[in-house]
C-alpha cells in the first residue's frame, strides 16, 4: 500500500517535469475544451440573444448595437456556467477517442497506471479553474451587475453606470421593521429609496407605520424626506416634508443585507459577512455562496476523474457508449446534488462548508474510487 502511494506520489509529481506524451493528452485535452467551449457558448448566446434582441431594440434610443454590448456582458456568465461542464465533455471526447485507438491500452503496456494518465488532464483542468475563478470575480461579477442595471431600465441608452445598491432590504430596528426598495452609496453618502418602517410594541403588534419616498444617511444623521405616518389606533395620517429618524440601524446593514452574492467579488462578500456577523445576523446563505466561488471553478478538477469510466475499459468489449452514458450522468449528477444542497445550505438545513464541500469531496472519492478498481 505504501508503495501504491509513493507510485502515484511521483506521478503527480511529473506535473513539474512533463514529458513527451503529457504535452500531447495536454494538448488535446485543452484543444478540444476550447473548440467545445467557444461553439456551445456561441449556441447559448444565439438562442438567448433571439429571446431578447425584441425587447433589448425597444428600449429607449437603443440600436443594433446594444446587441453586441447585450453579448458582451451575458457571455461571462455562460462562460463561468458552463466551464465545468464544458471540461466534462472533453475530458470524456479525450479519454474515449484514446480507448478506440487502443493507445490506452499502449501508455499502460509502457507502465503507465490510470492516475498516470489522468495527471495531464488534471493538470490542465485545475489551470482551467484557476483561470475561471480570476476570470468569474474580476469580468463575470461586474457583467453580471451591469447588465441587472441595464434590465432594470429596460435596456434604455445612455444610462448611467450602475450604482452601488441593493434590492428590497429588510432590516431589524430592536423590534421595529424597515424595508427599503433599494439602498445607493455614494461616497460618504447613502441614500434609502422607497423606506417603509413598521413600529411594534412589545407583543410585536404594529401600532405605527412611516412611509418616506427616501432616506438620507449624511454625517452620522438619518433623515427620512416625503414623509406619511399612519397611527393604526387613531386611523390618522399626517403628512410631513421631512424628518429626523432616531434609528441605531449602522448604515452598512441596509448593503450587507440584501448583498448578491454573484454580483460581488470576494473581497466585497467577504466584509458583508462580516460586518453581520458583527451584529448577529445569520450569514448562512452568503456563507455557503462564499465557500461556492471556490468550489464552482474547481469542480473542473473532478472532470478527468469522473470521465475516466469512459476510459480504462476494453474497446473491444462493446460497452464503451454505456460507458460515456454513465460518465455523462454522473457529471449530471454531481450539478444536481450541488444545487440542490447549495439550497439547503443557502436555507440554513446544512452548514454551509458542508453544502458547497460535500458534493465536490463525494463525487471526487466516487472517482478516485474507481480508478483504484480498475487498477486492481
Amino acid at each position: 500500500m505504501v508503495e501504491r502511494v509513493m507510485s502515484y506520489g511521483g506521478h503527480f509529481g511529473r506535473f513539474f517535469n512533463p514529458g513527451s506524451m503529457d504535452v500531447y493528452l495536454a494538448k488535446i485535452f485543452i484543444t478540444r475544451y476550447a473548440i467545445i467551449l467557444v461553439g456551445l457558448i456561441a449556441t447559448l448566446q444565439m438562442l438567448d440573444l433571439l429571446a431578447k434582441s425584441e425587447e433589448i431594440l425597444a428600449g429607449d434610443g437603443a440600436v443594433y448595437a446594444d446587441l453586441w454590448r447585450y453579448i458582451t456582458l451575458r457571455s461571462p456568465h455562460l462562460i463561468t456556467l458552463f466551464s465545468p461542464f464544458v471540461a466534462l465533455l472533453s475530458a470524456i471526447l479525450t479519454l474515449s477517442v484514446l480507448n478506440v485507438n487502443s493507445e490506452i491500452v499502449i501508455m499502460k503496456a509502457s507502465g503507465w497506471s490510470a492516475f498516470r494518465i489522468l495527471v495531464p488532464l488534471m493538470g490542465i483542468s485545475l489551470l482551467i479553474g484557476l483561470v475561471t475563478f480570476v476570470f468569474s470575480e474580476t469580468v463575470t461579477v461586474h457583467a453580471r451587475a451591469e447588465l441587472r442595471n441595464w434590465e432594470a431600465n429596460a435596456f434604455a441608452a445612455d444610462i448611467p453606470p450602475a450604482p452601488d445598491s441593493v434590492y428590497d432590504s429588510w432590516v431589524a430596528d430592536g423590534q421595529n421593521l424597515v424595508k427599503a426598495e433599494s439602498a445607493s452609496r455614494n461616497s460618504s453618502i447613502l441614500l434609502l429609496d422607497q423606506v417603509t418602517q413598521y413600529i411594534r410594541d412589545e407583543n410585536k403588534n404594529i401600532t405605527n407605520i412611516i412611509k418616506a419616498d427616501f432616506a438620507v444617511h449624511r454625517d452620522n444623521k438619518w433623515k427620512l424626506f416625503e414623509v406619511k405616518t399612519f397611527d393604526l389606533e387613531t386611523l390618522e395620517i399626517t403628512v410631513l416634508e421631512n424628518l429626523d429618524w432616531d434609528t441605531t440601524i449602522p448604515p452598512e446593514r441596509f448593503i450587507s443585507l440584501a448583498i448578491i452574492a454573484d454580483q460581488v467579488n470576494l473581497p466585497r462578500l467577504r466584509r458583508a459577512i462580516d460586518q453581520l456577523q458583527s451584529e448577529g445576523h445569520g450569514t448562512d446563505n452568503l456563507d455557503t455562496m462564499l465557500h461556492q466561488k471556490f468550489v464552482t471553478p474547481l469542480s473542473t478538477l473532478l472532470m478527468p476523474l469522473l470521465a475516466g469510466l469512459a476510459a480504462f475499459g476494453l474497446h473491444r468489449g462493446g460497452n464503451l457508449f454505456g460507458r460515456i452514458l454513465i460518465t455523462l450522468s454522473m457529471g449530471f449528477g454531481f450539478f444536481v446534488v450541488n444545487n440542490l444542497f447549495i439550497a439547503l445550505g443557502q436555507y440554513g438545513a446544512v452548514p454551509p462548508i458542508i453544502a458547497a464541500w460535500l458534493p465536490f469531496l463525494l463525487f471526487g472519492l466516487a472517482g478516485i474510487s474507481f480508478i483504484l478498481l480498475t487498477e486492481e
